[in-house]
């Protein structure tokens, strides 16, 4: 790096401070040569001299005041023996001046003087002038002649006295250089090379530690297999470490207990560590570097401002130009230590500690591959190039993993080795030497659970407990100051705050400053999102009460952190589920509303003492308690011999291990998503990468003074180019969005879904509850007729609409078989099919129910008795009970349930021929139709049934007949669906309800039309799958659906298929060419629904909205679930809606087109202002220019950073557009809008140099930068170059942020953007006042259209009260005539419209549209 600092200061060491292309003051604007100037100012160089007396007549003491004399400074003072000898202009900068020079002593500066014809380069004819002008007489040589003749004035009062020339003649100083022996470089140096030693002999020393380690990686027996086995965890062994009570249930437990498997767990990889106090030293020895480099820049900072010695430049022998030289080689080590760090500031720790074994270490190094899921439309060959480029520097720096360092510790009581990661606990297994998970499996069958009821004794449950953890998901949720320690300890913060130690320097703090807080802004923004995020995760997570658990034959009081597998616990109203737990007794509400979305209160039953099996997410969840929900109501149930049951719960699975854990660990730890906008803004980067490269490289080249300014102004480029406020762009879109859907009743837990949101092309629909009302209505029975007596042929009776019309089983059946229960306040819960049926019995459920009975159900004239029940289960879809029946002592068994698999219970006699037309006549009709069959099974006791199964019970019923209930549409959802699919999005069904009420609901919604031919398809007895046309009721050949597929078939058809057809299709690896030309998928299971979601999303952008309940795992993976939930807090989907109306789809796609839009507009906004900063920049290198300070806190504290909010609040349009935003920055909309400005505003800064050119007042008046000390920067605004350089750049800043407001496809319309006209109304006004009035207070602050005072005296007799330091130009002023203002501010205005025009007339509108339809995109084609 040092060599490379040598090499640019070689190269620039060869050019002269003049710019390239054409010549200063050479030609008027007509060609002629330029005159000589008249020149105002001080012009005369410095007088010295060996005593004042020689000096003229009021320039020495005598032009003192009274008492005070002249200082060797040239200053007066009543005490000059302080004053450094360094201070003394006559010593030319020498740091050791030649002995001729020494008692020289200055006079007082001549006053201001103006000289016609000046000629800087003819020195003698300006010293002639002064000497006439102050009666000088006599011959004085220049300083550094001393052999030169001199001849003092007649009437001198010193003989032999000595006067010379200097100031701005003096012979160029030798240049000083450090001899390195300095006391400071030589402690550098020492710390340095110490740094150097240490880290060698820790390499060298750890080299030798980890020998043994190194061995055994390379053996096939050893390390390998050993990483494997953590990686792949096995099961584990039956002999459990820790001394234990003996018991059949700890056996059993021990035997049982595995590691979860490697599905469930992500692929680690872990090393072990120990502590070295050779490595202690190297770590802080790193730190104190770190520290050291930065407290060293800003040693030298402070030099540079003489806050250390005093006075600037003291260390660097008060020679700037070496102060320069000396902090940049600084600053390039520093940074390049730092970069390191940052980049492996999580492997650091490590580094020094020695590597062995992951069972003898103190501490783990955990590191898992980070698989991003990419989404979006195929990526083009250059971003693919930049991908592989970018992963190819991931693999060799490992940055695609995820690093984490856990501290091993041990179990109180059995001594084991564990960790705790990613919320989980991992615990080290002697017998296959590899740390997991634990869990132990009560068992697969019901019976097997209930073998637990007696829970576990003190020392089982302690062996348990050092093996699971505690019952409680720790979320490391940092507070605000950590999580702003975490956030700018990232990669492009380090860079902006490197680059800040350059704006420190050198007088440019109040910049450095201004652009610091902008960055720290950023970065506070993005952390308060995001700890506000992590804090709500938490307290969704954590959580801890007392409870009542079972052990040692005993209730316990203790907290719910102790619960582990196997323990029996009360379930107390009110009260949080601590655990996932089976269901042992009692009757138990709980409300799942936060965990699943569920609306409604569920019912819990009772695990069955039966060799079912138990599955806690499938079939029993009825059965299942989940950690996170909230019991509303927990009873005791008495059976009929008496017994109470009393509200228990099983501990089946704690902490991270629970349904609740498994959704937190989701949030916390997702799966990195990339997002085509993510891909692309990654070559971007690289892109402004090289661009500043090039402009660092101009400006070497054309800021041509010394190289150390050249190199300091260039890292300013660099920094400018690539804005501060880039990363906090795309998160404010996202907030602004989620703050306005949160008005909506729209919540979302997770902020980069919304932008991808805004690129939905497919949206499936649950039916129930989502498409339409969550109740559904009674529409009739259709009964069997003589199926009692079996007298004549077996038929439908005609429809009968009145429930007291139906017969008494179908009544009876009404009244019993469902899943409806009351809890406290008479609230009832259950299926919205069970309680719109049972309400229409006008039936009660007794609170007193008879001894022996689950329920009592009061009928206006009878009362039935439940003595058993088998709940509704989606595998079977049917539900079944026993009824006792009063009237007569029998028992009777109904069975209700999905037409098609009640009837695979039924007793084939008492079926009609026409049962499933009939079926399908209703369905087709938008009947949801429940089939119900009946079995009487006489006096029997309710003791004979104990052990019955569910095909026991329901096998050989009596088909009663059909119940059917209308499903009717919410009011909102067909012109819902309407806009969704003006707005360009296929929508589609999946619903576990029949096909061909999924058919009537999708046409009465909307999905597709009322005269589509929709042909269905199903598996027919053989296992095939085959299709009928549901409107003709005829079978259609596959060879049609081909052509349906091909997109070759005529007229408007569409696809429905069954979940059986679905799976069919998915064995048969066909189903990916019907997924996109399916409406409707029924019959789907919660698995099935997950699956066609996944199917979906590998053709597009998805999103999924139901009501929770069996779409919960379907709505966490969708690219945008929507639940429509009532909790704000629910985690079942990234979003959630309390208004229940699927209008909330539209409103999630709106506000998500607009958030992507407005993330693009920042975007280009902040790469539009890079550009035109670097363009204002490369001029400035060209000219050696530079605007004044206030127009850099103008442009970046106020234009820049009010612009770039106000773009990201621009409202969301009102309606959905047919089409969809883009997401690729480097599409072609944004490439045509973005270089389109980009390009425009170059052609008219060049424009405008060119007309400023053909000027005659200004031609002959050029700034000439050899006149000046170009690293006096705040001197470099004072010429007409920099006027018109920074008005028309300041009319672009303010302008780019108006281009990019434009575009109401997605957001409002520009003038609705409120914010954003009133500021650029605002900069637009000040820039004109600033431009076209007289020289007034705002422009002076600017250095813009203003001059010295006495110039704003005789040219506008106007005498100002506030301060303007002297203009360091030869005019005294930078004034543009009055008419050539005009002129110049018409062309501001022409630049204005020419990009306004080009965003309107080909980026946005008429041209684009038309390419768009001659050349459209290759997007997903479908049908709509």
């Amino acid at each position: 790096m040092l060599i490379f600092w040598k090499i640019l200061l070689f190269l620039a060491g060869f050019v002269a401070a003049k710019p390239q292309f054409n010549s200063v003051n050479k030609y008027d604007a007509h060609g002629n040569l330029c005159p000589l100037r008249t020149r105002t100012g001080n012009l005369c160089p410095q007088l010295c001299v060996s005593d004042v007396q020689l000096c003229p007549s009021g320039l020495g003491d005598d032009g003192c005041p009274e008492g005070q004399h002249l200082c060797i400074d040239g200053s007066c003072s009543d005490a000059c023996g302080d004053i450094p000898a360094r201070k003394n202009p006559c010593g030319c900068s020498y740091q050791y001046p030649p002995e001729q020079a020494t008692g020289l002593k200055p006079c007082m500066a001549f006053p201001i003087v103006t000289i016609d014809q000046y000629d800087p380069n003819n020195i003698d004819k300006t010293t002639e002038f002064c000497s006439d002008k102050f009666n000088i007489s006599g011959e004085i040589p220049f300083w550094g002649q001393w052999t030169a003749t001199q001849t003092l004035p007649e009437n001198a009062a010193v003989d032999n006295g000595r006067r010379f020339w200097s100031g701005s003649e003096c012979p160029s100083a030798p240049k000083y250089r450090y001899t390195y022996d300095e006391p400071l470089w030589i402690g550098v140096f020492s710390c340095v090379g110490a740094e150097a030693l240490i880290l060698l002999l820790w390499i060298s020393y750890k080299f030798l530690r980890e020998n043994s380690v190194r061995r055994m990686r390379h053996s096939e027996s050893g390390f390998k297999a050993a990483t494997a086995k953590t990686m792949a965890p096995a099961a584990v062994s039956d002999k459990l470490e820790g001394k234990r009570q003996s018991s059949d249930n700890e056996s059993k437990a021990s035997k049982q207990s595995s590691p979860e498997s490697q599905d469930d767990e992500p692929v680690l990889q872990i090393k072990g560590f120990k502590n070295d106090f050779l490595g202690w030293i190297g770590f802080i020895s790193v730190l104190l570097v770190s520290v050291g480099w930065i407290v060293w820049i800003g040693f030298w900072i402070g030099d540079y401002y003489g806050t250390l010695g005093g006075e600037p430049d003291t260390l660097s022998h008060y020679n700037s130009e070496l102060l320069d030289e000396t902090i940049i080689p600084i600053w390039i080590f520093a940074v390049c230590w730092l970069v390191v760090c940052c980049q492996f500031q999580k492997r650091i720790r490590n580094f020094f500690r020695i590597e062995c074994l992951p069972s003898e270490g103190t501490y783990v190094q955990i590191e898992r591959e980070l698989q991003e899921i990419k989404v979006g439309v195929k990526a083009s060959k250059l971003v693919a190039f930049a991908k592989r480029v970018e992963e190819g520097f991931s693999r060799l720096t490992r940055a695609n993993f995820h690093v984490q360092t856990c501290k091993i510790e041990r179990t109180p009581h059995t001594k084991r080795r564990y960790f705790n990661y990613m919320c989980t606990q991992y615990v080290f297994n002697d017998a296959t030497s590899q740390y997991a998970p634990y869990n132990f499996d009560l068992g697969t069958t019901n019976a097997q659970l209930r073998q637990h009821a007696d829970g576990l004794t003190s020392d089982e449950a302690q062996l348990r407990f050092e093996l699971i953890g505690r019952n409680f998901i720790a979320v490391d949720a940092p507070n605000y100051l950590m999580g702003f320690v975490y956030e700018v300890s990232t990669f492009f913060y380090l860079y902006q705050i490197m680059v800040m130690w350059i704006y420190w320097y050198w007088n440019y703090y109040v910049v450095g400053l201004v652009s610091f807080g902008i960055i720290m802004v950023s970065a506070i923004v993005k952390v308060v999102v995001k700890v506000r995020s992590e804090k709500r995760v938490k307290r969704m997570a954590e959580h801890e009460e007392e409870c009542l658990i079972f052990r040692d034959g005993q209730w316990q009081t203790l907290s719910t952190i102790d619960l582990v597998p196997g323990d029996v616990f009360k379930v107390e109203a009110g009260a949080h589920v601590p655990c996932d737990a089976a269901v042992l007794g009692g009757n138990i509400v709980v409300d799942e509303s936060t965990l699943s979305g569920e609306p409604l209160p569920l019912k819990k039953v009772p695990v069955r003492n039966d060799q079912g099996t138990f599955d806690k997410n499938g079939a029993s969840k009825i059965n299942t308690l989940f950690a996170g929900t909230t019991a509303t109501q927990a009873m005791s149930t008495t059976a009929s011999d008496g017994s109470v049951s009393e509200p228990l719960g099983l501990c089946l699975d704690t902490g991270t291990h629970t349904l609740k854990g498994n959704l937190v660990k989701e949030i916390l730890f997702p799966q990195p998503i990339s997002f085509i906008f993510d891909e692309q803004l990654r070559l971007v980067f690289g892109i402004l990468i090289l661009y500043a490269i090039v402009i660092f490289v101009l400006a070497m080249v054309f800021y041509q003074t010394q190289p150390s300014a050249a190199f300091i102004y260039a890292i300013f480029s660099m920094s400018q180019l690539i804005s501060p406020l880039l990363p906090a762009a795309l998160v404010m879109g996202q907030s602004v969005a989620a703050s306005r859907l949160k008005k909506k009743g729209i919540y979302c837990v997770n902020l980069p879904r919304i932008t991808m949101a805004g690129k939905v092309s497919l949206f499936c629909f649950d039916k129930t509850g989502t498409l339409t009302k969550e109740g559904l209505e009674f529409y009739g029975g259709l009964c069997v007729r003589n199926v009692e007596d079996r007298i004549g042929t077996l038929e439908f009776d005609s429809f009968i609409e009145s429930f007291d019309a139906l017969p008494d089983h179908m009544r009876s059946a009404a009244a019993t078989c469902h899943g409806v229960a009351e809890v406290e306040g008479g609230l009832r819960i259950g299926n919205p099919v069970d309680l719109e049926m049972f309400a229409t019995t006008k039936g009660q459920i007794s609170k007193n129910p008879t001894p022996g009975a689950l329920d009592t159900i009061v009928l206006q004239d009878l009362s039935l008795d439940i003595v058993k029940r088998f709940e509704f289960i989606h595998s079977r879809a049917s539900m079944s009970v026993a009824v006792r029946d009063p009237r007569d002592g029998h028992v009777h068994v109904y069975v209700k349930g999905s037409f098609e698999k009640v009837k695979e219970h039924l007793d084939s006699t008492t079926v009609p021929d026409d049962y499933l037309y009939a079926a399908n006549r209703m369905a087709r009709q938008g009947g949801y139709v429940l089939a119900v069959g009946h079995r009487d099974l006489g006096d029997i006791s309710v003791d004979e049934m104990e052990h019955w199964t569910r095909d026991d019970m329901e096998n050989g019923s009596e088909l009663v007949g059909f119940i059917v209930f209308k499903n009717m549409l919410k009011e909102d959802t067909p012109q819902a669906i309407a806009k969704l699919k003006r707005g360009s999005t296929r929508t589609i069904m999946i619903t576990g309800d029949t096909a061909l009420t999924g058919v009537f609901i999708g046409k009465q919604a909307g999905l597709m039309s009322e005269a589509a031919t929709v042909y269905l398809g199903d598996i027919d007895k053989s296992g095939d799958i085959f299709w009928t046309d549901v409107d003709r009721e005829v079978d259609v050949d596959q060879s049609v659906i081909n052509q349906v597929i091909d997109g070759t078939a005529d007229g408007d058809i569409e696809l429905a298929m069954t979940g059986k057809a679905f799976n069919y299709l998915i064995e048969q690896d066909q189903i990916r060419s019907y997924i996109l030309y399916t409406r409707v998928f029924a019959r789907m299971l919660p698995a099935d629904k997950l699956a066609c979601i996944r199917y979906h999303m590998e053709r597009g952008i998805t999103a999924m909205c139901g009501d929770g309940g069996n779409d919960t795992a379907a709505l966490r993976t969708a690219h945008a679930g929507i639940a429509l939930a009532n909790n704000e807090a629910s985690i079942v989907s990234p979003f959630s809606s309390s208004n229940h109306s699927i209008e909330s789809c539209v409103e999630l796609l709106i506000q998500g087109r607009s958030a992507l839009a407005s993330s693009l507009a920042g975007y280009m906004y902040l790469i539009c202002y890079g550009q035109t900063m670097t363009v204002l920049k490369t001029v400035s290198f060209y000219f050696s220019i530079s605007p004044n300070q206030n127009v850099w806190i103008y442009i970046d504290a106020f234009i820049n950073t009010t612009l770039s909010l106000c773009v990201s609040y621009s409202g969301p349009a009102k309606r959905l557009s047919k089409y969809r935003p883009t997401a690729q920055i480097l599409g072609p909309q944004m490439l045509t809008s973005a270089m389109g400005t980009v390009f425009i505003n170059y052609a008219f800064v060049a424009g405008t140099f060119g007309w400023l050119y053909s000027k005659q007042w200004f031609r002959c008046n050029e700034f000439d930068s050899g006149d000046l000390d170009i690293a006096k920067w705040w001197l470099l605004a004072d010429n007409y170059e920099t006027v018109v350089l920074a008005i028309i750049s300041l009319f672009q800043f303010a302008n780019n942020a108006m281009v990019v407001n434009f575009g109401y496809l997605f957001r409002r319309r520009w003038y609705r953007n409120y914010p954003l006209l009133f500021l650029w109304a605002v900069y637009i006004s000040i820039n004109s006042i600033i431009l076209l009035a007289d020289p007034n207070w705002l422009g002076c602050r600017f250095r813009i259209n203003c001059g010295s005072k006495s110039v704003l005296a005789d040219k506008y007799d106007m005498h100002p009260n506030f301060y303007i330091e002297d203009y360091g130009n030869p005019l005294q002023n930078n004034i543009i005539p009055t008419g050539s203002r005009y002129e110049l501010w018409g062309l501001c205005i022409g630049n204005m419209v020419a990009t306004i025009s080009w965003q309107l007339l080909v980026a946005l509108y008429p041209i684009h549209s038309l390419t768009r339809k001659k050349r459209p995109l290759r997007r997903l084609q479908v049908k709509l």
